[in-house]
Parts: structure tokens; C-alpha cells; sequence
């Protein structure tokens, strides 16, 4: 099941912070910053002018006032409108909202809608010749073109958040003309299989404009050696278009930003959106107190708010493709070095109860497979999920077997490591989470383990303890990749992500060639995996027969040594307003990962 590839982290959040400073930790996670700098003043001959939007400047007195609860104001740079800049907002009105498309997937049928795309080809090497629309334009009015993707998808990639792996972005991305574009694969992946090759494009989003990044990709062709390429990358970084600069390609563009609010108009480029008669206004009402005052239209991703207005109703929630996740650190050997020892730290968390509470109404992860819960059944036997060790229910006899086994002991009301010390876990997590983690903390200090359990803003918590992997274990969301909807993106990740990947030299929890009980079978004889070739079998599988044989394998590897434990895929959820607005809370078009914004552009909004 394909989806899209935006916002990859191929690049080292270790590397993304000596890049942009203390300040970066943030745009890993779609976080704010701040930065009073004009970007003309950062990069050297980037001199940005105001872009001059053709809007209907009475739109105030004419047209309909919708109010999101998200407080995404980009006055004075709080928010700023290049994607790889720390300031930059990856939530609904900063990035799903401003930005188009060349397709979204529909995770209900199973299909990609175009958008901006107007028809592809695959050939049998999987050359992919894609059309481009002529309808779509930027907000200034110029023509949205073939060499705009291409500036997107090869800075991607030499920023190493692309598709750099499949592609070279020197000769594999190119533009034919002004409306088609040509993705050529690397040799040695002529044979990837098709639906993972369609994760690295289909979905992609059109964030940067050849206009103003051109620039950035004539110097990665010239860069002779990679310290070059470094400080190119560092450029494009420090890059920070403020709200009146940035060129919108989506259906929605910025038009006033002040102290006391933020308004978007209808892009009057957009070929569907140029006939809506509402605008959106940010930051007078916002989430939970502008929800249970019934100001505000809609709330997304907070499905626990309590003393709603009945004026509130929930259409159909989506999955987005990425996990929430506890994570294990490697400073406590006993994590590090048993199996035994993460899955009894799994079997003395109820699991459900901490979705019913933090998530309520979202599935809970049966398997810890490493594949994201929302579409694990599509790619591992049936047989082999039903054989699978289920971690989501507590049970506290399990877990103190587990423990014993290894040579811990409980004295009475805590237990003691193998030698005889009381057994202290460091679980530092980011405030976003902190509903979830203390669920986990109370579990498990009841269990007997004593807890170091604190909470930190989220930006700190990523900077410095993420950053440098001070915990024994924390949680966090893309255990896996985030919207691309394929077991290789997931494991990939999971595995060799060179911040926290499994078995990297520096994060090892796994070795690279593994030891677990024959697949389908936890009594069975053990069977030997290496776990690259796996990964590589997956990504060139020749059918789905070959996919599903090493996606299962490589599943049952994670759910048996259990290196993260994968609590429940993360839902994309709102509350909206259908007393005032007539929205259809039936269509299956809320469940894309562009989310209400792609609601919008296939149903539009009038109020009832």
C-alpha cells in the first residue's frame, strides 16, 4: 500500500542539529522555533520580495470565517516556509494547507487521487514518465511546471531526505518539458518492487518552487566533495522565507499575519480552491479551550477532550502511518543484551488501557511486528500474526517469568538485577506525550521496577536526551516511516535509521544476523536471519508471494526480540463543527494523510 515520502529522515538528526544549532531539534517533528531574521539576510543573494497574491481583499466583509483550532500564525517568523528550516509547521495549516500534492493515497480504496498530476507510465525498468497538469499555478500567479518537481524531489534527495537510495539525483530526475516529468531508478534497482518504487514519488508534495530553490540544486551539481555538499546543505537550512515571501502551491495561502491573529484565503491559482467563499483565521480561539467554548470548527488530533458542545461531530478517522512507540535505550545492559528483558517490560504495561485513555477508539497493536498496525495484515501471513506473542494485554506473571529467567529477583516489592542492585529505568519523555508515559511509569513501578519518570518540554527532550540517546527507554511516534505505507520504508527505517537504528554501531540493540524460532512457530528450532538481505529480498521481491515470505520474516524477527515495542498506529482525528457547517461525516476523502485538507478539496465547505 503506497503513500508519500516528504518528510524522510535519512538525514542524521544528529547531523540536522550541528547543521542549524540548538534550534533544529525541532523540524524533525514538525515543531516551531523562531527566528527574527529576515532570510535575505541568512543567504547570501536570496534577496526575497513580498509575492503579490491577487486575493479578494474584502474577503473579510463577503465570505465565510472558518477558525481551525490550531494556533499556526507565522508573525514575526514563528513559523517560517522552507521544509527543511526548523521553524517550519508540518501540521494542517502550515504544510497539508499551503502545499499541493502530485497525488494523495486513499488508505479506504486503496488508490491514488491525482492532483497535480495528470496521468503517469511505468515502464518495465520502472522509468515513470509523469504528466503534469496545466491548471495549477503558484500564488503569484506563475504556472505550476515539471521543473518545479524536479527542484523538489532532487533537493530531497541531496539533502538526503529523498529518494536518494533508488535514485541518483544528479541524472534520475529530470524534466522533459514543462509539464512532464522523467524518474529514472538507479541501475541496480531496475527491479524494486513496484509499489515501493511508487512510495518514493507518488505522493510527493510540492513545498519548494524551482524560482527560489533552483538556485540550491545548480550548487550540489557543482559540489566536488562531500564537505561541499555539507555546507550547501547547511544554506539550504538556514533558508527562511517569511509568510509574505513564500510561494504557496496548495489551496490555501497566507495573507495577514499580526499580533492577534493569521488569515488564509483561498489560493486564487488553485483550480478548485479559486472558487471557495470561506477563509480561515488562526490564533483568537485555539485547541481545547477554543473547542469547549465552541469557538472553533474543527480540532484535529486530540480524540480525548472532554465538556464538548454538541455542535461537535467526528467523521471517519485515518491512520497515518506511523507508530507510537516505546523505544529502548542501551545503557542498561540488561535491556540491551536480553530479549527476555524488553518483553517483560512490554507484559507489564497494559497496553490497552493506556490507548482506551490516551487514544480511545484506536486499535491497539496486536503484534509488535515493526510494520505499522494499519496495514501489517497486507503484508505478513495470516498464520504468522496468529502465532505471534500479543505484548498489548498486561500480564504481570509473564513478565516476572521473563525476568527470572535471566536472573533477576523480586524482594518483596521491587526487583533486583541478577547482581542484587535495585533495578532503576531512566525514562525521560517529551511533553507531548506525557498522558501516555505516565500510564506506562505507574505500570510499571507498580510491577516492582523503580522509576526515574520525567517529563520534558518536547523541543529539549528531542535536542538533548533523544539526541543523545539518554534513556533506558522513552516513546515517541515514527517507529517505522511515516506515510509510506510499505514493510521496507517501516523496517528500513527501524532497522538503519542512523540516529536509533537497531543495529547500527552506535544504537545496537540487534545484530545484523539473528537467531529466533522457526517463523510461525515460538516452540519451533532456531532459524538464522540476516536481517540486510532480508530487507534488500523485500525491496526487490519479484510478486507478492516473495514480498509477503520476507515481510513475514522479518516481522517475526521484531515481535521475538522485541527491540521496540509498537503500542498503537497513530490516528489523524478530528472533532468538527457539523451544526454550522455541512460537512459529511460519511465520505471515505478524510481518510487520506492529507487529512481534512484533502477533505476540502474534493467536498469544499458551506455552512448549513
Amino acid at each position: 500500500m503506497p503513500a508519500n515520502n516528504h518528510r524522510k529522515e535519512y538525514l542524521s538528526r544528529r547531523k540536522l542539529l550541528a547543521l542549524s544549532g540548538a534550534t533544529g531539534a525541532a523540524a524533525l517533528a514538525g515543531c516551531f522555533g523562531g527566528d527574527d531574521d529576515d532570510a535575505s539576510d541568512i543567504i547570501p543573494g536570496q534577496e526575497l520580495d513580498t509575492v503579490e497574491v491577487d486575493y479578494n481583499e474584502n474577503y473579510e466583509d463577503e465570505w465565510d470565517e472558518a477558525v481551525p483550532a490550531g494556533d499556526v500564525n507565522p508573525y514575526n517568523d514563528q513559523y517560517l516556509f522552507n521544509p527543511y528550516t526548523p521553524a517550519w509547521d508540518s501540521g494542517d495549516g502550515g504544510q497539508e494547507f499551503t502545499n499541493e500534492y502530485l497525488s494523495v493515497y486513499n488508505t479506504e480504496t486503496g488508490e491514488f487521487v491525482e492532483r497535480i498530476a495528470d496521468g503517469w507510465d511505468i515502464d518495465d525498468d520502472l522509468t515513470t514518465t509523469i504528466d503534469i497538469s496545466d491548471e495549477y499555478g503558484w500564488s503569484n500567479g506563475d504556472d505550476i511546471t515539471a521543473h518545479d518537481f524536479e527542484t523538489e524531489m532532487r533537493l530531497a534527495a541531496y539533502m538526503e531526505m529523498g529518494m536518494q537510495d533508488f535514485v541518483d539525483p544528479d541524472e534520475g530526475i529530470y524534466a522533459e518539458d514543462d509539464y512532464t516529468l522523467v524518474i529514472e531508478p538507479r541501475d541496480e534497482y531496475t527491479d524494486l518492487e513496484e509499489e515501493l518504487w511508487m512510495n518514493n514519488w507518488a505522493e510527493t508534495i510540492l513545498q519548494v518552487n524551482d524560482e527560489q530553490y533552483g538556485t540550491y540544486i545548480e550548487q550540489f551539481e557543482e559540489a566536488e566533495d562531500e564537505d561541499e555538499m555539507q555546507s550547501i546543505r547547511e544554506d539550504v537550512l538556514n533558508f527562511e522565507p517569511s509568510w509574505d515571501e513564500a510561494l504557496f502551491s496548495g489551496p490555501f495561502v497566507f495573507v495577514e499575519a499580526n499580533e492577534q491573529y493569521a488569515d488564509q484565503v483561498p489560493n486564487p491559482e488553485h483550480p478548485i480552491a479559486q472558487d471557495w467563499e470561506f477563509y480561515l483565521r488562526y490564533g483568537v480561539y485555539t485547541d481545547e479551550e477554543g473547542a469547549q467554548a465552541g469557538e472553533v470548527d474543527w480540532v484535529h488530533n486530540d480524540p480525548t477532550i472532554e465538556d464538548l458542545p454538541d455542535i461537535y461531530d467526528e467523521p471517519p478517522v485515518s491512520f497515518s502511518g506511523q507508530s507510537f512507540a516505546i523505544i529502548f535505550g542501551i545503557e542498561d545492559e540488561y535491556i540491551r543484551e536480553y530479549p527476555e528483558v524488553r518483553q517483560a517490560i512490554a507484559y507489564a504495561i497494559d497496553m490497552e488501557n493506556l490507548v482506551e485513555v490516551a487514544a480511545p477508539g484506536t486499535p491497539v497493536d496486536e503484534y509488535s511486528t515493526g510494520i505499522d498496525y494499519g496495514y501489517v495484515e497486507n503484508f505478513v501471513h495470516e498464520d504468522v500474526l496468529d502465532a505471534m506473542p500479543n505484548y498489548a494485554p498486561q500480564d504481570t506473571d509473564m513478565a516476572a517469568e521473563l525476568l527470572e529467567d535471566v536472573g533477576f529477583e523480586n524482594d518483596g516489592d521491587e526487583w533486583l538485577t541478577p547482581d542484587g542492585d535495585t533495578w532503576t529505568l531512566n525514562f525521560p519523555v517529551g511533553d507531548w506525550f506525557e498522558t501516555h508515559s505516565e500510564v506506562m511509569s505507574n505500570n510499571l513501578a507498580e510491577f516492582g521496577i523503580d522509576m526515574d519518570y520525567y517529563v520534558e518540554e518536547f523541543p529539549t527532550w528531542e535536542s538533548e536526551t533523544d539526541a543523545n540517546l539518554d534513556y533506558d527507554l522513552t516513546v515517541h511516534l515514527n517507529y517505522g516511516m511515516a506515510r509510506d505505507y510499505h514493510p521496507y520504508a517501516d523496517l528500513d527505517e527501524e532497522f538503519n535509521n542512523p540516529d536509533r537504528g537497531l543495529f547500527t554501531e552506535r544504537t545496537g540493540i540487534v545484530d545484523e544476523e539473528v537467531e529466533v524460532p522457526e517463523v510461525g512457530n515460538p516452540d519451533g528450532d532456531m532459524v538464522t536471519f540476516n536481517i540486510e538481505e532480508e530487507l534488500e529480498a523485500i525491496a526487490t521481491a519479484a510478486d507478492e508471494d516473495e514480498l509477503m515470505e520476507h515481510s513475514s520474516n522479518l516481522a517475526w524477527v521484531h515481535n521475538q526480540l522485541l527491540p521496540g515495542v509498537t503500542v498503537f498506529p497513530w490516528s489523524e482525528h478530528y472533532f468538527v463543527n457539523a451544526e454550522d457547517w455541512d460537512f459529511d461525516l460519511e465520505t471515505d476523502d478524510w481518510l487520506t494523510s492529507n487529512r481534512i485538507a484533502h477533505y476540502l478539496v474534493e467536498n469544499g465547505l458551506q455552512p448549513e
